[in-house]
């Protein structure tokens, strides 16, 4: 039986101003954000040369790379503005899915500091969340993992020529074995909000995930 859990969008108070902002994006691009939507968009990104691969242990040597696609922009943002863009967030939300999911030693019992990706204040209130933002609710049953897709398109604010923020729509599936237990197929997908960071690069400020485990097809783990 599949199983499915939701978190909603998480809007802390002191972004308010670049929520503002974002959430215009998300309007005016068609992308708000719905419970359930699990919509996949016509198109397959392409590969990003920039996107991570991850850096955990896992049952197949094989990567899989995060592919990144800029998919609808409010504005005008050139050919090179745009793959210049996929390379930087695709960092960032490449940080999120290790820290939170495929990185780290498993079995696994720490993630509260899987969120350096995010927003001083978005990090404070994902912590009150990680049995769904993390793989915290089977990392201490789970001994390893395999990615098997990591993707993430973007609608992009640029009223100046310039990306002002993101709304990235993600979709993110692994393998997780579980020794003698039968293997689980995780699914997460939503969106996440994004703004740039001061220092450069971008960070998460929102955010709105579900997750889903369901039984994985036999073998998948090996």
């Amino acid at each position: 039986m599949e199983v499915k859990t939701q978190v909603n969008a998480r809007f802390p108070r002191p972004f308010g101003r670049v929520v503002a902002g974002v959430c215009c994006a998300v309007l005016l691009l068609g992308t708000a954000a719905c419970t359930g939507d699990t919509d996949t968009p016509e198109a397959s990104p392409s590969p990003s040369p920039s996107a991570s691969t991850g850096t955990a242990a896992t049952l197949d040597a094989k990567p899989v790379p995060l592919q990144v696609r800029v998919t609808r922009v409010s504005g005008k943002l050139s050919k090179s503005a745009r793959t210049s863009l996929e390379h930087t967030v695709g960092r960032t939300i490449g940080a999120y899915f290790d820290d939170a999911f495929l990185g780290g030693s498993y079995p696994r019992a720490r993630f509260t500091d899987s969120f350096s990706a995010f927003s001083t204040g978005a990090a404070k209130q994902a912590r009150k969340e990680l049995g769904f933002l993390t793989n915290a609710r089977i990392g201490e049953s789970t001994e390893a993992v395999l990615p098997k897709q990591k993707k993430a398109w973007l609608s992009v604010l640029a009223p100046h020529k310039v990306a002002a923020g993101v709304t990235a729509k993600i979709q993110l599936v692994f393998v997780a074995d579980r020794g003698d237990a039968p293997d689980q197929q995780v699914l997460v997908t939503g969106r996440l909000l994004l703004t740039r960071k001061s220092s450069g690069g971008w960070q998460i400020f929102g955010y709105d995930v579900s997750r889903s485990v369901s039984p994985a097809e036999k073998g998948a783990s090996r």
